[in-house]
């Protein structure tokens, strides 16, 4: 496997990046730094954002997912929703003045969460894709395959998602926290992210089910976290009891439709996201969420 792509307009910066499961020559890739070196800062500090403070946005893209993670120049994209997401998704970038992504996971194939990627990747660079196993059967397994080749056209790097993968994004470590490929149903291998900084613990979990909860739990994970990305839109089938009693998230982030046709989020669910503690925000009544973090401490900001 090559090396992966360096980053153009970096500052020397050594990112560190393991696979735990994965082939020796995987290994070995990641542990030679592969994820290259560090942006430097080319971000307008009038623009949009604050990119004075590290910060975690929960894009508004109605039933679907898309988060935007940014730190000292440095960039990763977690879910790029449907086609009709891009739009927002690229406001983002540009308010932000972002001219490559770093790096860009998609937690499943499920096109409300890689519907947009070809688009995307037309658009903008991706240094280094991290995708699920392409098993042709999958829902959005041909848009991704056609934005791997478009990524590899232009340079860019493709993995499989590994457990145990783990690279920086400026001050944030960015983890697979899990992924279990043999489950049978597409939302239960949705690829597990925690990104940490600072002490401070964002856990995103794509739409894995009960299931995966458990197993993350039986695998004795922690999954313990300052920010929950609420999984499944906030379905019933997710967030269960057991689960949020091990995540204690102090702040629990939706990204759901609104007046959607599944009834997301679930009134079960905003039940157990209330006796567990959490501050609730979603983005069908607060629009786009952003979680700022400086010395230690989270500040958010909502568009509504």
């Amino acid at each position: 496997m090559r090396q992966m792509k360096k980053s153009k307009n970096k500052k020397p910066k050594y990112i560190a990046a393991a696979a735990l499961l994965a082939v020796a020559v995987f290994i070995t890739a990641f542990s030679r730094g592969v994820f290259g070196k560090r942006l430097q800062k080319v971000f307008n500090p009038a623009a949009a954002f604050d990119t004075s403070v590290d910060f975690v946005k929960i894009t508004d893209v109605g039933e679907a997912d898309s988060i935007l993670i940014y730190s000292d120049g440095c960039s990763a994209v977690i879910d790029v929703g449907t086609e009709n997401s891009v739009p927002n998704i690229l406001d983002d970038l540009d308010s932000a003045r972002i001219k490559d992504i770093d790096a860009l996971i998609v937690t499943h194939l499920h096109t409300d969460h890689a519907g947009g990627l070809p688009e995307l990747a037309k658009r903008r660079e991706i240094d280094n894709l991290i995708i699920p196993e392409l098993e042709s059967s999958a829902e959005a397994a041909q848009l991704v395959k056609t934005a791997k080749r478009t990524v590899t056209a232009k340079g860019g790097n493709v993995y499989t998602a590994v457990q145990g993968m783990n690279f920086e994004i400026g001050e944030f470590t960015v983890t697979v926290l899990a992924y279990y490929d043999d489950m049978r149903d597409e939302n239960n291998k949705s690829v597990i992210v925690m990104a940490e900084i600072d002490g401070i613990k964002f856990l995103f979990t794509g739409d894995a089910e009960a299931k995966t909860e458990k197993a993350l739990i039986d695998e004795g994970l922690n999954i313990d976290c300052d920010v929950l990305k609420v999984a499944h839109h906030g379905s019933s089938s997710s967030s269960s009891q057991s689960f949020l009693k091990a995540a204690t998230p102090k702040y629990a982030a939706i990204s759901v439709g609104a007046n959607n046709i599944y009834s997301h989020p679930t009134e079960s669910v905003i039940s157990a996201l209330e006796n567990c503690g959490a501050q609730i925000l979603r983005t069908d009544t607060d629009g786009d969420i952003t979680f700022y973090v400086e010395n230690g401490e989270i500040r958010t900001v909502t568009e509504k």
